[in-house]
């Protein structure tokens, strides 16, 4: 009966010590504020994160805040589903680059976000036009 005992408890420990060694999370979770020229992002803004050209997740701004989650990349699959180890991530809000862009990590890690535009507006852009024709 100890011996039976033992070989149970034994196994619990092992179970249990290698399910500890597993990262509780393969995917990358990106989190934290949005600013756009030093002020907080509007509600319902689009995030979307990239590497290069290839769409990874997207989600919108909640009170100046966003949250992506990107699917590991599934090397059995043609097409490019997640990030690979080593990508860099690009994060555009409503069609503009952020700052900064960030290597590619298993977890939920904050990266805050600043949108940095020049503040053309299309009056100004209009003026400009009329100078050079």
């Amino acid at each position: 009966m100890k011996t039976l005992l033992i070989v149970i408890l034994l196994s619990i420990v092992s179970i249990s010590t290698a399910h500890s060694q597993q990262p509780l999370s393969v995917a990358c979770e990106p989190y934290g504020s949005v600013t756009i020229n030093g002020s907080p992002a509007s509600d319902n803004m689009l995030i979307i994160a990239y590497v290069g050209d290839i769409e990874l997740a997207r989600t919108i701004t909640e009170g100046g805040q966003y949250s992506l989650f990107i699917n590991l990349d599934d090397p059995d699959t043609p097409q490019r589903e997640g990030y690979q180890p080593g990508d860099i991530i690009n994060i555009r809000v409503n069609g503009n680059p952020t700052t900064p862009a960030f290597e590619a990590f298993a977890g939920r890690h904050r990266r805050d976000l600043e949108v940095v535009t020049l503040g053309v507006t299309l009056e100004t852009w209009g003026r400009i036009k009329a100078l050079f024709k």
